[in-house]
């Protein structure tokens, strides 16, 4: 039979009016769209194309019966795959169209069928595709699983992300769909507050994809994360530390871009909680009267965060305690003279002559940082290559 080529045009679509004319075929090698011939009822390819004209056409509860009937007819047609797929796609345009009208579920069960049993088919790229769709619907538009033939709706926050962590690490490893369903599992997270898994995500993402389109707003997302993480300045700062390095990074790499997203303020606010942090150890340590321990974390922030009123209260508690006495006029925290008079003996309570070189006993676990020395004399945070290559 000789097809009928048709260029698209309003004017000709207008004049299609059967269900099986509506539908077109893109023939690559003229770049037309060719018109398929008329189905012929009773046959497993015609009946197939009926139920794909409905779904064609937005008829969806009458696509869905017939496909259903095309399963119990032909259950061992040549033409399952495509069957699967086109249910699907009728319960996931049935569900776009509008809530609780479309089984997403069953459609990702078809889904899943065409990828285990056709593996790099024609379909199995769409079938992913669409398995991303699924996902999105379901956490990020409020769309509900069906349970008991519609009688409940549930949430399937959990099953959402499972499918996109089977995108990523089964169906689609290391393409553009599995980072995209990485991102997308990654702002579930952060968006809804869960920062541990969000971080994770987020880095993994820059990681598996150093050159993606989504690094620079993981690496940003990664500081923030790891900023919301941080429960006080009474507890350990390795949240703080972590976020100061992403957030360093983003600065250099994206210097332009640093301002709009508030860069800048955020790594002052992290710097004022480790100074706070460490000024409340020595005020531990003075009120325990382990001055040289106090004067120890005194002379730290004062060094460390010099632009900080910590430093400040710093340099006032170190003159309280005897460690150091100010010129008259000095207000430069760099000129302070932080040595204790010579020609003076230590009294109860005071600080030893030798407290320069006094490192600190360990304070409790809830006042201490995670590693003192570690704290006091850390190196410049690792660049991306910690984001690239040690986050797991």
């Amino acid at each position: 039979m000789v097809s009928t080529v048709l260029a698209i045009s309003g004017s000709a679509l207008g004049q299609v009016n059967d269900t099986y004319r509506a539908r077109l075929e893109y023939d690559a090698r003229t770049g037309e769209w060719v018109e398929i011939p008329a189905p012929v009822p009773g046959t497993a390819c015609g009946d197939l194309a009926i139920a794909r004209g409905l779904l064609a056409k937005g008829e969806f509860k009458d696509a869905r019966d017939a496909f259903k009937d095309w399963f119990k007819t032909y259950p061992d047609s040549e033409y399952r795959k495509e069957a699967l797929f086109y249910s699907a796609e009728t319960e996931i345009m049935a569900e776009d169209a509008e809530p609780k009208h479309g089984d997403v579920m069953q459609a990702y069960e078809w889904l899943e069928e065409i990828l285990e049993a056709w593996p790099g088919s024609d379909l199995a790229d769409r079938a992913v595709r669409r398995e991303i769709i699924i996902a999105e619907m379901l956490l990020f538009k409020e769309r509900k699983q069906k349970i008991w033939k519609g009688t409940f709706w549930l949430g399937a926050e959990d099953e959402a992300l499972a499918m996109l962590s089977k995108v990523a690490d089964t169906w689609a490893i290391n393409t553009p769909i599995a980072e995209q369903a990485l991102r997308l599992k990654a702002d579930y997270h952060y968006q809804n507050g869960q920062f541990d898994e969000a971080e994770i995500t987020y880095a993994r993402l820059m990681r598996d994809y150093p050159r993606g389109r989504y690094r620079k707003i993981s690496l940003l997302r990664s500081g923030q994360s790891a900023l919301a993480r941080f429960p006080g300045v009474d507890f350990d700062d390795a949240d703080l530390l972590e976020a100061e390095v992403y957030l360093k990074d983003f600065e250099t790499q994206y210097p332009q871009e640093s301002d709009a997203y508030r860069v800048p303020e955020t790594l002052t606010r992290i710097q004022d909680s480790l100074a706070e942090k460490d000024f409340r150890v020595g005020q531990f340590y003075e009120k325990t009267s382990k001055l040289d321990a106090a004067a120890y974390y005194y002379r730290h922030i004062m060094e460390s965060w010099p632009d900080t009123t910590w430093a400040s209260q710093s340099k006032e508690r170190l003159f309280a305690i005897g460690a150091t006495m100010p010129a008259d006029t000095d207000t430069d925290l760099g000129d302070i003279d932080l040595t204790t008079q010579k020609d003076s003996a230590p009294r109860d309570n005071e600080i030893s002559p030798n407290v320069a070189k006094a490192t600190p006993a360990a304070p409790p676990a809830a006042m201490q940082p995670a590693t003192t020395p570690i704290r006091a004399n850390r190196a410049s945070p690792k660049s991306t290559a910690r984001a690239e290559s040690d986050i797991e």
